[in-house]
């Protein structure tokens, strides 16, 4: 090829790479626009993904697009920055496209409703899980701006397993299954699989509706499950615990050691064997009844002592605690915190702060002032407006820590979460235990 002929071939060649270049570059478009939650405040850190097919796709009999020639590589998905303002480049036009939040099954959020292009539509739940995501089109050289996406938090079970000893089933993969009925007794649903614990045995599982429901976990021969739990319209369940039970089989013994059915003579009656008395029970109660009652454990950084008992209520909790001289514990640092954790483990307590939605109150129940919170701002509650003296006593708010997160929640009798604590812990400044009583004759 001479020098005049390999000049035009470059030149052609070059010319080919700048016009498809600018073809690409054309036919890529940017979906931008906000996300909120239902009240229309902003949601950061939320991510925003699309997922693009090729042409004019329709989606399957399944409703699914998956069975389509996907685009690749796919748009890079876009994180929402404070004010909830997200922007997606680089998508193909004309093609179909899905939007989701990421991870697609596990966000925190659920989309409520999306309005694009002046056009508001609502969003079941199961229709992003059913579609694969709200799916709409774009043609050639067509921005979408002003998306306006509404979210709201998923509702959810979160807990963790323990094994039969108390420590936590670290990174085992078990059988979790979430079981429903209907608050109205319309109908019952039950769903699971396996599933890997992660480092403190915990899980989380998302629920779509108001329901009663019930976990239950296998593993290896083990089995566990919750109590019956109402979770009502946008609540949150944290802090439920499984603790694996062994399940008693008798073993079994080869033919040659099993013993024989002995054959009834005629005319003769069989006695039946003489039954076996029942086992000693008072090592047991007696276990049990100080597994109850809790012994002191003195934290060496403030010398103060601590108690771990059962109460099912706060008012057990705050009887108890008076009986025996103390309170329940106010929690003056993050330190003092990771200590009653590290030592009474991940699960829910009753701590001393009653009645908490009071205007001013800044005090804990033993009267320390609040120094330190934790509490979860996703779960605070609002303070009612008017009360009956009926109403007093249902209205009135305790205080959980939840072990799982590290947070606090407000909770009334009526909440989930204060049908699965049944621990509290109490505290003392001053310990004195079993100090000898004078003997009135001893001068």
């Amino acid at each position: 090829m001479n020098r005049f002929y390999f000049t035009l071939f470059v030149v052609f060649i070059g010319s080919l790479v700048i016009l498809l270049a600018a073809s690409l570059q054309s036919s890529a478009a940017t979906v931008s626009g906000e996300v909120v939650d239902e009240e229309g405040d902003p949601v950061s850190d939320i991510t925003v993904a699309i997922k693009s097919f090729k042409g004019n796709v329709a989606p399957d009999r399944r409703h699914r697009m998956h069975r389509h020639e996907s685009v690749f590589p796919p748009p890079q998905p876009s994180n929402t920055d404070a004010i909830g303002a997200f922007s997606i480049d680089n998508i193909v036009s004309h093609s179909v496209n899905q939007l989701t939040l990421f991870p697609e099954h596990n966000s925190e959020y659920e989309i409520r409703a999306i309005e694009m292009q002046g056009i508001a539509f609502n969003i079941h739940p199961h229709q992003i899980s059913w579609h694969g995501g709200f799916t709409f089109g774009i043609e050639e050289e067509t921005d979408i701006k002003d998306v306006k996406i509404t979210v709201r938090l998923r509702m959810r079970i979160r807990g963790r397993v323990l094994a039969a000893d108390g420590a936590p089933l670290s990174n085992a993969r078990v059988n979790l299954n979430v079981s429903s009925r209907s608050i109205d007794g319309s109908g019952r649903g039950s769903g699971g699989g396996t599933e890997t614990l992660d480092i403190d045995g915990g899980f989380t599982r998302y629920v779509n509706s108001p329901a009663y429901y019930i976990v239950s976990v296998t593993y290896q021969g083990q089995s566990a499950e919750s109590q019956e739990i109402l979770l009502e319209k946008g609540q949150r369940l944290d802090g439920l615990t499984l603790t694996l039970e062994v399940e008693q089989q008798a073993p079994k013994l080869p033919n040659f050691l099993r013993p024989r059915t002995p054959r009834q003579p005629n005319g003769v009656k069989l006695q039946a064997p003489p039954v076996p008395k029942p086992r000693d029970m008072r090592h047991r109660q007696a276990l049990m009844k100080r597994q109850a009652e809790g012994v002191w454990a003195v934290n060496p950084a403030n010398r103060h002592a601590y108690k771990l008992i059962n109460s099912k209520t706060p008012e057990a909790a705050i009887a108890a605690a008076t009986a025996q001289g103390a309170h329940l514990v106010a929690i003056n640092d993050a330190a003092e915190q990771q200590w009653l954790l590290d030592v009474y483990g991940k699960e829910n307590y009753w701590i001393g702060f009653t009645d908490g939605l009071k205007q001013g109150d800044k005090k804990w129940d033993n009267g320390d002032p609040i120094t330190y919170t934790s509490w979860d701002t996703q779960k605070l509650l609002s303070a009612p407006k008017k009360l009956s003296e009926k109403d007093e006593n249902t209205s009135k708010t305790f205080t959980v820590l939840i072990g799982v997160t590290g947070k606090w929640q407000q909770v009334r009798a009526d909440n989930p979460v204060a049908s699965i604590t049944e621990r509290a812990i109490l505290e003392k400044k001053d310990l004195v235990i079993d100090a000898p009583t004078p003997d009135e004759e001893t001068e």
